[in-house]
């Protein structure tokens, strides 16, 4: 295990233990006999050259060729236009590198202005699956006021980046809430019983900035959640969503007193500095959920929530008002959340059967659309822990195991499913029928609640890199 890898665990004492496997296993459950293999080849293999005789000849002459300017590199490098067309289509976490190239590269590279565009450019051209790097997991505790942060990398070499990247957020203190959005994260801090204070920040750049707080004790509110809307290709600008709830006295049908519920947002926008209120307030007697507004999705530029009873809800983060006309969800999403441009739901269809349905939601707001079914039976297969031989079919619920997020790249044709069960975390390829075992988990509590703590986490946030600055 890398040392950024083991600080950040050590930065999460209270949650399991998510250590990566370096020698990823790649089974296919296609055929009756799987087999294993490792993900790449071996760094013995990988460094050896391929001796061939007539390269080794024309060694010297190729290596003159190669030492002396190139015409072309000459220009570009005195080009600036040139040099900003290239370097908008390259990774953030590589221009970060190639600011010491030299002084004209830190100059175009650090500017704002060159920052600005590659934020709208980059993701434009770069598939889903290459622009997420991982997800942050994360989990609050209901017997301790420590919730746990953790991360899962979907690639061998980016172990380390997210590894510092939870070092990072660890060092400005305890949080609360913690929400994603295209690159950019928002933290909120508890002060006291009714003040948050709120931290956005960017894991890429490590840039940070301090929001100014809000006190909800003048008005009788509650914080519910927090949420943070970025969208590059429309605005450099971000706004946070803070979801909160008041109760109030009032009189019902039998003219009696009773308490209802009133939920509203207060929204930060970082081009004005300052916070205000949305106009709209929704009454919701059943629905005194935090989590309902936690993990909100960012999708058709606006805001979508749904709960585990059938409850969603849409909200325009720029109108500042609620949009009811949004479909109800399933009976219940085991996840649900943006991928390749769709905003997608994923339900049990038969769990005796371990199929489940993928669904999306249709660009008007109609209906939600049926994608493709998925069998897990295969996998579940490979690994027996995923069904839990002791239940009672007719009763109880027999899946010991948690769909974390579904990746989908349509320019690839390619669907995955990453899965949490007891033990590992696996990425499942849908199109392949291929799993690829991405880290093992173990238990660092010594509550006995193993079952909870091995596969649950409620909020996954994606991670992207991104140059856009606060």
């Amino acid at each position: 295990m890398s040392s950024a890898e083991s600080s950040a665990q050590k930065s999460t004492a209270n949650g399991p233990f998510i250590k990566h496997l370096t020698k990823a296993r790649v089974i296919s459950v296609c055929s009756p006999a799987a087999t294993a293999q490792p993900s790449q080849s071996s760094p013995e293999e990988t460094n050896q050259p391929h001796k061939n005789p007539r390269h080794e000849t024309s060694s010297s002459s190729s290596t003159s060729l190669s030492s002396a300017p190139s015409a072309a590199a000459f220009v570009i490098a005195n080009n600036e236009d040139l040099l900003t067309q290239i370097l908008l289509y390259l990774p953030p976490k590589s221009l970060l590198r190639f600011q010491c190239v030299s002084k004209g590269w830190l100059s175009i590279i650090s500017s704002p202005s060159f920052r600005s565009l590659h934020s709208r450019v980059y993701p434009t051209t770069t598939s889903s699956s290459a622009a997420t790097k991982g997800l942050f997991l994360f989990r609050r505790r209901t017997w301790t006021d420590i919730p746990d942060l953790n991360f899962i990398s979907f690639s061998d070499d980016y172990v380390n980046s997210m590894g510092n990247i939870v070092c990072h957020l660890s060092n400005y203190g305890k949080f609360t809430d913690i929400h994603s959005c295209n690159g950019l994260l928002a933290l909120a801090f508890m002060l006291d019983d009714y003040a948050r204070e709120f931290v956005v920040c960017n894991p890429t750049t490590r840039q940070h900035r301090l929001v100014p707080r809000l006190d909800f004790q003048e008005g009788g509110r509650e914080f519910l959640a927090l949420n943070i809307v970025f969208d590059p290709l429309k605005s450099e600008h971000y706004k946070l969503v803070c979801a909160w709830c008041e109760q109030e006295m009032i009189t019902n049908n039998f003219g009696q007193l009773v308490p209802s519920d009133f939920h509203g947002f207060s929204v930060y926008a970082s081009e004005k500095g300052s916070w205000r209120d949305s106009e709209d307030i929704l009454e919701m007697e059943d629905l005194y959920l935090p989590n309902y507004f936690r993990n909100g999705v960012l999708w058709n530029g606006n805001f979508h929530w749904v709960s585990d009873f059938e409850y969603s809800l849409c909200f325009d983060p720029d109108k500042e008002f609620f949009n009811l006309t949004m479909p109800l969800a399933r009976w219940y999403f085991w996840s649900f959340g943006e991928s390749g441009g769709c905003l997608y739901g994923i339900e049990i269809n038969d769990p005796e059967a371990m199929l489940f349905d993928i669904f999306e939601m249709a660009r008007d707001y109609s209906q939600w659309v049926l994608k493709c079914h998925v069998d897990l039976t295969p996998v579940t297969t490979l690994y027996p822990s995923m069904i839990d031989a002791d239940c009672n079919p007719a009763t109880d619920f027999r899946c010991n195991f948690h769909i974390l997020y579904f990746l989908e790249d349509e320019k690839e044709n390619r669907m995955r499913l990453l899965i949490s069960l007891c033990g590992k975390i696996i990425l499942y390829d849908i199109n392949d029928k291929i799993v690829k075992e991405l880290a093992e988990v173990v238990p660092k509590d010594t509550d006995g609640d193993w079952w909870d703590s091995c596969f649950r986490w409620r909020d996954t946030y994606r991670h992207m890199e991104t140059l856009a600055t606060l």
